[in-house]
């Protein structure tokens, strides 16, 4: 798990206790949606690290596919505990999951969101809670399944952290020409309609 976290691009995940994985009841259902589920179990909880030789092994590379999808999902469960939350706060009062990329957030702190729950549908996006929208993250993210972190995770997380919502209310650009608003003129955004 720990070397999992730091592989170059798993920034976004934070390190599951190992007697959280170990509890069945957190790991109810998953096993539906897990090829080699026992397997995949196994080599999380083993803790060795890959060889150099058995990332070129078909058979290893379909397990820790299972493996990566599993613990994914288990990421997901855990993130969503007082626990995981806190991890997360840490992470994202470093800053680690990023800068909101509209220039008129200010370089609000984001957190992961997915945009589906089930695996392999959507990649990890990341949500701004000053403008309250959704952007695609740096490239080095692209391999991250959403279903990693959930669709509920910056609710939960802002609900539970209040305090880390932004204080300051958000910005929107006013489109105008030579200091006067163009709002319901003919090239505005938003054009009056004729009735």
């Amino acid at each position: 798990m720990n070397w999992f976290c730091e592989i170059e691009g798993h920034e976004f995940f934070v390190e599951v206790d190992e007697d959280f994985i170990q509890d069945s009841f957190n790991l109810y259902g998953l096993r539906q949606f897990i090829p080699r589920y026992d397997d995949a179990l196994e080599m999380i909880l083993s803790g060795d690290k890959p060889e150099s030789e058995d990332l070129i092994n078909q058979n290893f590379l379909e397990v820790y596919q299972s493996a990566l999808d599993l613990y994914g999902l288990i990421h997901c469960r855990y993130i969503l505990t007082s626990r995981g939350l806190h991890k997360m706060k840490n992470k994202f009062l470093n800053a680690e999951f990023g800068y909101c990329p509209r220039v008129l957030c200010d370089r609000q702190v984001v957190v992961p969101v997915a945009m589906s729950e089930d695996l392999s549908i959507s990649r990890v996006k990341v949500y701004c809670p000053k403008c309250e929208d959704v952007y695609v993250p740096r490239n080095r993210f692209v391999d991250i399944d959403g279903a990693y972190f959930g669709k509920s995770f910056p609710n939960v997380f802002f609900q539970t952290f209040p305090d880390l919502l932004p204080k300051d209310k958000m910005v929107r650009y006013t489109p105008k020409i030579f200091g006067f608003k163009i709002y319901g003129m003919p090239g505005s955004k938003y054009e009056k309609i004729e009735e």
